[in-house]
């Protein structure tokens, strides 16, 4: 039975961090990174701080019994889709930093 929570915990684990706010956090804190180790690093890092977080408010809410607000649920959403627009316009930001360099070195 624990076998088949712990699975069922994983796949549904999998699911939650290949939706794509995910997958594009990754992916723009990677494409920072100079090398496939720091990516991966980077992402590593990144995990573990998530699953962390997710880990000690759920068991808080767990151990006291209760569970999230729907207000506290709304305000961390908006939360994350503030953080998704900042990563955004930095991704936008750098793109055009590259490309003004290309023109400058093109002449």
């Amino acid at each position: 039975m624990l076998g088949s929570l712990l699975a069922l915990g994983l796949l549904l684990g999998l699911r939650h961090a290949l939706e794509a706010d995910h997958v594009s956090t990754v992916a723009t804190l990677a494409s920072r990174s100079g090398s496939a180790r720091q990516t991966v690093g980077v992402a590593a890092a990144w995990g573990v701080g998530h699953a962390a977080a997710l880990v000690l408010l759920g068991t808080a809410l767990i151990g006291l019994g209760a569970s999230l607000p729907e207000r506290v649920s709304r305000l961390l959403e908006l939360a994350v889709g503030a953080i998704l627009v900042v990563l955004g316009v930095g991704v936008l930001r750098r793109l055009r930093e590259r490309r003004a360099f290309e023109l400058q070195t093109a002449r």
